[in-house]
């Protein structure tokens, strides 16, 4: 129905059309794909079906609070029907486990920011935004190799089917 109202519309007026009913579904695609793909960018090669090895946390970020704590996705993942407004206590009372699995958890970006800074191998500035769960790791340089190791490309597995 979206398609041929397009098509309809865009005999009656072509500009129109593109910029209020196609030119926005694409941009807000394309960003949602941006978001989804940081959202998952440090996975641990070791662990990848592991929620907090295979997904992002960002904390303290506008994001968060005009999102409804979008950021917060590893709990996402370990409950996903928590109700958005848990999400942060469920962090805070979880932060051992964060720490245990080495969960890449970030303070003050979002999933853009990652993205970008990641595109543009800016790992310096993801280290600065870092949250050292637990005293972890002693300097940036530490951090930055320790993200470099988790956006490593990861092997295809050979899987032999039953």
């Amino acid at each position: 129905m979206y398609l041929l109202t397009c098509l309809g519309l865009a005999f009656v007026n072509l500009p129109a059309t593109l910029a209020v009913l196609i030119l926005p579904v694409i941009v807000t695609r394309a960003v949602m794909m941006l978001g989804n793909w940081s959202q998952h960018a440090f996975i641990n090669a070791a662990t990848p079906d592991n929620c907090y090895t295979n997904s992002v946390t960002c904390i303290n970020t506008k994001y968060n609070h005009k999102c409804w704590n979008d950021g917060y996705h590893i709990s996402h993942h370990l409950k996903p029907a928590l109700h958005w407004t848990e999400h942060p206590a469920h962090f805070r009372k979880n932060l051992d486990q964060y720490t245990q699995n080495q969960a890449v958890v970030f303070d003050g970006i979002h999933f853009l920011h990652i993205f970008a800074y990641l595109m543009t191998r800016r790992y310096d500035l993801l280290a600065k935004n870092f949250v050292n769960l637990g005293g972890q790791y002693q300097s940036d340089a530490e951090v930055v190799a320790f993200l470099k190791s988790r956006t490593r490309r990861i092997a295809r597995l050979a899987h032999k089917w039953p």
